[in-house]
């Protein structure tokens, strides 16, 4: 329980920033012959090799070239090039270790796979001299790293050209038996998988204290299953959470995409899918901060409002109009409640540039209460960043009723210019009118303003008018009437002396 609170702690009092300032690699531990599957969305691969020097050249040049060709970095393992071969683990010291990893660099660079003194440059971004030390005979003496640890790590910093580039390493949950080895890299990772999510964040938070303040952390999850490993892997929004928030991460790299003996991230379907969105937002360089909105508390079922949408680019990526960079629904997502499901850019959008989005939400054409939430999507990659405000809409009944007219048409008796209708109508809407006008509906009057009632119009002649019941702009109904003339004499007696057919009888 004690692991717990601190590490909700840790997450409530992270300093607040982008995943792009600090977590700049996501890729897959040991990662040979898979490069394929998952460049897409991994920025980085972990290149693994084994005691044998000619055997690790060969896979070390051969995972470059993938790499290479496909844009993406490398941390190589360099075993078998700074420790004694004695077949692996447990490793010895090396005497020749700067003249056969020299050697090895004198490839990397003929190769072109590593630029001298620039990492960045380089396809090769660390090197991996160890994996595990406590558990391959290198635990600290004497409070003091193992000497063999220290002559393979002096090798590589040694030789001028690599001397500025990353050395990391990752521990075991026995990690403390070997803590001043770990004290001398600059990446430092931590697998125990025995542990639940909360254990393991507890125990890489705890590795994290006892690290120089300088050095940088790799969180490498469980993310395969059976085999070596048990049947359980650690959630990764709880691991990107983390990753993200934790500015001295660098890198997330679960354990492992694919393995002969193992079910990998790859053959787990749900958790697959988490990572490619994980690692598309670190590839990518997607990051947003939602700053405001402007949305009523109340629409009319089926008509339009006028919105608006701040956000924030806080990732290292350009959101460029007309891409695959858009808003897009949620709760749930993806839905069309609001008459659509994505929005596009109205302009590019560099990082640190806010961008606003104007539409017209149309609202539900049925009554009740909607969710209002939307969150910046590159489509086929990630969602990414925050979501906007939830907000919920009340959505009242849209306007409705009828209108009528009676007689209709109207008989315009001998003598007479015009006939009377009455005008019937009823609706649901208080701010019910009644608006007459031709039947192009142009120069309308107002008839009548009620939201029920009965008025007669005296006026009818043999032109169509067109009454309209309406609430505010929006139209309920209509009807047109018209007057037909007839040679008979108007009910009750004549009106107009100088009309013979009009006199009486």
């Amino acid at each position: 329980m004690f692991y717990r609170i601190l590490i909700v702690l840790l997450l409530v009092c992270a300093r607040p920033v982008s995943a792009q300032e600090h977590l700049r690699y996501f890729g897959y531990f040991a990662n040979n012959t898979y490069q394929s599957e998952n460049q897409a969305h991994t920025n980085i691969t972990h290149v693994w090799t084994g005691p044998d020097r000619t055997q690790a050249r060969s896979i070390i040049l051969a995972e470059l070239q993938q790499a290479k060709s496909y844009g993406i970095k490398a941390v190589v393992s360099v075993d078998s090039f700074v420790f004694a071969a004695s077949g692996g683990c447990p490793y010895a010291n090396s005497p020749s270790a700067a003249a056969d990893f020299r050697v090895l660099v004198d490839d990397l660079v003929t190769a072109g796979y590593l630029v001298p003194n620039d990492p960045e440059a380089s396809t090769v971004v660390a090197f991996y001299p160890i994996d595990e030390p406590e558990l391959c005979g290198l635990k600290d003496q004497g409070g003091a790293p193992h000497p063999a640890l220290v002559n393979a790590v002096n090798a590589i910093r040694g030789d001028a050209r690599t001397s500025n580039f990353p050395v990391a390493s990752i521990g075991s949950k026995k990690y403390d038996e070997a803590i001043q080895g770990l004290r001398l890299f600059d990446w430092v990772g931590l697998d125990n998988y025995g542990n639940d999510n909360d254990g393991y964040l507890y125990d890489l938070l705890m590795l994290s204290f006892n690290l120089r303040p300088q050095q940088r952390i790799i969180v490498v999850p469980q993310a395969a299953q059976g085999g070596m490993l048990d049947n359980s892997y650690h959630d990764p929004g709880r691991m990107a959470a983390y990753a993200n928030s934790e500015a001295r991460v660098i890198m997330l790299m679960p354990f492992l995409w694919g393995h002969a003996d193992t079910n990998g991230t790859r053959g787990i379907p749900a958790l697959r899918d988490q990572y490619r969105e994980i690692g598309s937002r670190v590839k990518f360089g997607l990051a947003a901060q939602f700053v405001g909105q402007s949305v009523p508390a109340t629409m009319t079922a089926g008509q339009l409002y006028p919105v608006s949408i701040t956000v924030k680019n806080t990732g290292t990526g350009t959101w460029v109009a007309g891409s695959h960079v858009r808003l897009g629904s949620q709760s749930p997502i993806d839905n069309s409640t609001w008459g659509t499901h994505r929005i596009a850019l109205p302009a590019t959008v560099a990082p640190q540039q806010s961008v606003t989005f104007q539409f017209n939400a149309l609202a539900p054409s049925a009554p009740g209460n909607y969710a209002f939430q939307w969150r910046m999507v590159a489509d086929t990659q990630a969602w990414f960043g925050d979501a906007t405000a939830l907000t919920t809409v009340n959505v009242t009944p849209g306007p409705s009723g009828s209108i009528g007219v009676s007689p209709s048409p109207c008989i315009i008796y001998a003598g007479q210019s015009t006939c009377t209708v009455n005008i019937g109508w009823n609706s649901n809407r208080a701010d019910a009118e009644v608006w007459v006008a031709d039947t192009q509906n142009t120069n309308p009057v107002l008839f009548a303003r009620a939201q029920t009632g009965t008025q007669a119009a005296p006026w009818i002649t043999e032109q169509t008018v067109r009454f309209s019941l309406r609430s505010g702009a929006t139209t309920i109904s209509s009807v047109d009437v018209r007057g037909v003339r007839s040679d008979e004499p108007p009910p009750g007696g004549p009106t107009d002396p100088t009309c013979p057919l009009c006199q009486e009888p």
